[in-house]
């Protein structure tokens, strides 16, 4: 029974996540391209943005990363912690299925691969819009070179973590050759 009801549990959060949108920005569908209401984004086979699962940096981090007047500093506060606040339960609930996708549970059992799939998809979806429109309010507050400094940032973050999916990917392949050694 518990293996069916976090799935369902994971899919209501994901299902009553958009009300909480509309703290964030007057456009939560903006991301949609067009009319099949496909989500732009990372395609299939990368890994989610870093950002998505992990929440922004913190206060203190940010202010040094994108070298924040005091002022700003403290919006920034305020903004980041509602923000975590409100999307903690999702972020948790995809790390978990993150990790059950990647190896935490029995890998040969596909079916269950693909249920846990089902929830992750749109829970990650609604978790980039919430994240897209947090990034707006942060536009909004940042000058032109602290907004630069933040991207920047983004942009290491993902491509370090596109350099661990590789790593893993060889890891698994390499240990699933018939060398012997059972992937890390």
């Amino acid at each position: 029974m518990h293996a069916r009801a976090l799935p369902l549990a994971l899919l209501a959060l994901a299902l009553s996540a958009p009300v909480a949108v509309a703290q964030y920005s007057d456009d939560p569908g903006r991301q949609q391209d067009g009319p099949s209401g496909r989500m732009r984004g990372p395609g299939r086979g990368t890994p989610p943005d870093p950002v998505v699962l992990k929440g922004p940096p913190a206060p203190d981090d940010f202010a040094r990363l994108a070298e924040l007047p005091a002022d700003k500093a403290e919006r920034y506060k305020g903004l980041y912690d509602r923000f975590m606040a409100d999307t903690r339960p999702q972020r948790d609930s995809l790390g978990s299925l993150g990790r059950d996708m990647s190896g935490g549970s029995d890998p040969g059992d596909r079916e269950a691969f693909q249920r846990r799939r089902d929830v992750f998809v749109p829970l990650n979806q609604e978790l980039e819009r919430r994240q897209a429109a947090f990034d707006d309010a942060l536009h909004d507050m940042l000058d032109k070179n602290e907004w630069k400094r933040y991207q920047k940032w983004r942009e290491e973050e993902r491509k370090v973590a596109e350099q661990q999916r590789r790593d893993r990917w060889r890891r698994h392949r390499d240990g699933a050759s018939g060398d012997g050694q059972p992937p890390a």
